[in-house]
């Protein structure tokens, strides 16, 4: 990891220069290096000085703030979420009862065929939601609900799809024609915390596709409307199995997080470096001190705490 770690920091413009310099210096010497800010407590926007001691070839800087943070460096996945949904719908007309449903899959191949789809597992996660109910013939009312957890649905390292399938029965009566059905709102959130949650996709952005599992000439997904995405049967009284399948989501996949390189090989010693905050809080600032050359890398860590008010 170290090696892995040295290359990431080193242009590899400046190898040539190492291995010259390696030449007189073959061993590798562990960084005999420190560090310390002026003061404790800072304010927001503060040039905040940080002191060194010691020197070593190369610096790497974690702030502590979000996405730098030298503990999840190496982290891919976020870990203690509750990944969430909530719907907005709206049922119109018709008698059927309960043709629409929305499932999950995490085995789902993303290839948008009949075959594929059903030869996926899917979850029906249809009664954690709130629909809109009508009685048959009628409009029925906008209906919101509650963001519902589907976080144990959720396996690592595995996508997730969401499918809305529509069913429709036969009928020999335009008087028990199928309904149609609307969706105003689709929404997955990652929450971590009362003050923390992570937009995951929304109605617009879940890119759906339509997959039809049992044919007929009528009914059709429509996806173009600025409003909403809704089925609209067309009056059929054939049977029918339409999905609109979203696209592949990682809810739980993250880049890791990222040190900023103050200090480089050729560099001048470093005496002192500067940085404003420009939020308040707490920050466990990390400063990586490496020595390194063709043939080994060795590095010392050094971590402070910093308040910022």
């Amino acid at each position: 990891m170290m090696i892995k770690i040295f290359k990431k920091i080193l242009p590899a413009a400046l190898c040539v220069a190492m291995i010259s310099a390696s030449c007189q210096r073959d061993e590798v010497i562990l960084p005999q290096a420190d560090v310390k800010p002026d003061k404790a407590v800072y304010k927001v926007n503060d040039s905040v000085r940080f002191q060194f001691t010691g020197d070593a070839d190369m610096i790497t800087f974690y702030s502590g703030e979000k996405g730098k943070e030298y503990k999840h460096r190496e982290r891919v996945e976020l870990e203690g979420g509750d990944l969430r949904v909530n719907i907005e719908s709206q049922v119109l007309y018709g008698i059927q009862n309960d043709n629409l449903k929305l499932l999950v899959s995490t085995d789902f191949n993303g290839k948008y065929t009949k075959e594929d789809v059903e030869s996926a597992a899917w979850t029906d996660i249809s009664n954690r939601l709130t629909w809109c109910v009508a009685a048959g013939g009628a409009v029925g009312v906008r209906t919101v609900s509650d963001y519902a957890s589907i976080k144990d649905l959720v396996k690592s390292g595995q996508p997730l799809y969401f499918g809305f399938k529509y069913k429709g029965l036969k009928s020999t009566s335009t008087a028990a024609q199928q309904r149609t059905w609307r969706i105003y709102q689709f929404n997955v959130q990652n929450k971590f915390s009362e003050t923390e949650t992570v937009p995951v996709t929304n109605r617009v952005g879940a890119g759906w596709t339509t997959v039809t599992t049992q044919a007929s000439p009528k009914g059709i997904w429509v996806f173009n409307n600025a409003d909403m995405i809704y089925y609209n049967p067309e009056s059929n009284l054939e049977e029918v199995e339409k999905w609109a399948i979203s696209k592949r989501f990682d809810p739980n996949k993250v880049a890791p997080d990222n040190g900023q390189s103050i200090k480089k090989y050729p560099d001048n010693r470093m005496k002192s470096y500067a940085y404003a905050f420009s939020k308040p809080g707490v920050y466990e600032v990390t400063f990586v001190f490496v020595n390194g050359n063709y043939k080994d890398v060795k590095e010392t860590v050094k971590t402070i705490q910093v308040t910022v008010e």
